[in-house]
């Protein structure tokens, strides 16, 4: 940082990269007036953005990283807020402090992140909406938590309780990414092993979609619990799939003693067994 003629010069305009970045009274401007085909550049940064004093050294480094270090700021509002500054597009503009989930957007494969409305991608909140992936944070009066996002975008999502329909009834269901990319609930687990129909989930089991169809009746269902053990979805399917879960699951005896067993269905595939 030198000075010329009155005025400071804090580095190389970062946007044309042929004038300087001069400090004057009002702010920080570039001071390149003869840029190919006329005109002048006009990149500049106010002296006070966003209830934060503009120094010298803040500009340097904004013009030389790209961005500032996080720091506290206030809306319109007077409402305080965790961000940067960055220079986006030739222009100063506000990084919010976010925060990401794991796993990546289904639509677009950008980041997700926690907003006050519930869950977007980051592509989403931009000016330019570039990505339409959005979650409302509550879906039918249940609050959707930050681990159950994370598992609906790592391909994990299980059976969740507590949603409710607009009469006041509770029902369970699993969050699903759907074709046009929109999340929604479905109840579907996997196919039916005794008839070939849905295996639904409910608050307490596991039952088939046609135990009411004329002719069909089909009995099939499994408890969610199961000797202390709380079913998921994907252990649901393994059993309706493939006959039995993979792994041995912890359950415990009425004693309190505890035994590492699968469960698997029996012969006819009409109810649950224990197994090794």
């Amino acid at each position: 940082m030198r000075q010329n003629e009155n005025l400071y010069i804090i580095g190389k305009c970062p946007v044309c990269g042929l004038g300087n970045v001069i400090e004057t009274a009002k702010g920080f401007y570039c001071d390149n007036e003869r840029l190919p085909g006329g005109g002048k550049c006009g990149f500049g940064i106010f002296r006070r953005m966003h209830g934060v004093e503009m120094t010298a050294s803040l500009v340097s480094q904004l013009i030389t990283e790209g961005k500032t270090d996080e720091m506290r700021m206030v809306n319109c509002n007077g409402q305080p807020f965790q961000a940067s500054f960055a220079i986006v597009d030739g222009k100063v503009e506000v990084l919010m402090k976010c925060h990401p989930l794991k796993g990546r957007c289904p639509v677009c494969g950008g980041r997700v992140v926690k907003t006050s409305k519930g869950y977007s991608c980051e592509y989403h909140i931009r000016k330019d909406h570039l990505c339409d992936f959005h979650v409302t944070g509550v879906i039918h009066g249940r609050k959707i938590h930050d681990d159950e996002m994370e598992a609906l975008l790592e391909g994990n999502a299980d059976v969740l309780d507590g949603f409710t329909t607009l009469d006041g009834k509770v029902f369970s269901s699993v969050l699903c990414v759907r074709d046009n990319g929109e999340v929604g609930l479905d109840p579907r687990i996997s196919t039916c092993p005794s008839c070939g129909g849905n295996i639904l989930v409910s608050p307490l089991a596991y039952n088939c979609s046609n135990f009411k169809t004329p002719n069909i009746n089909c009995k099939f269902f499994i408890w969610r619990n199961i000797a202390g053990h709380l079913i998921t979805a994907e252990e649901m399917r393994q059993i309706c799939e493939e006959g039995q879960t993979r792994e041995p699951l912890e359950l415990f005896r009425a004693n309190g003693a505890v035994s590492f067993q699968r469960l698997a269905l029996n012969a006819d595939k009409s109810k649950i067994v224990k197994t090794q």
